[in-house]
């Protein structure tokens, strides 16, 4: 093809996102994907597990209540909400991984933060 104008091309445009990792423990553990589709929880059921949440944003401020190991968001970034609360309390987190990476963790038992080497790995 010869490209006569600038009207010839197009750019197709790629994003690619990078999770924003909060504090500087490492944790590994296994996930709790936390949707409106989760059905009622157990008492204690978020304990020691990494938490999987779509948005980052306030309505699921309840899960500091429990002793959560580490969160994940697919949405979201550094001043977010949870970006803040989990920096306040310590807790390592990797928010706003996008959908790629996100999906790719639902599908693992495990998952490893590493915040960092800003890495973030499913294990099966």
């Amino acid at each position: 093809m010869l490209i006569k104008s600038n009207t010839d091309g197009y750019i197709v445009p790629s994003q690619i996102s990078r999770p924003n990792f909060i504090s500087i423990k490492k944790v590994l553990g296994k996930k709790f994907f936390l949707n409106n589709k989760t059905r009622t929880l157990n008492n204690g059921e978020l304990n020691n597990k990494i938490v999987m949440i779509e948005g980052a944003d306030p309505g699921y401020d309840w899960i500091f209540l429990h002793n959560i190991l580490g969160l994940i968001t697919k949405f979201g970034g550094a001043n977010s909400h949870m970006s803040i609360r989990c920096s306040e309390l310590g807790i390592p987190a990797a928010i706003g991984c996008g959908n790629e990476k996100f999906d790719e963790l639902i599908r693992s038992e495990n998952i490893e933060i590493d915040p960092l080497s800003n890495s973030l790995n499913g294990i099966f």
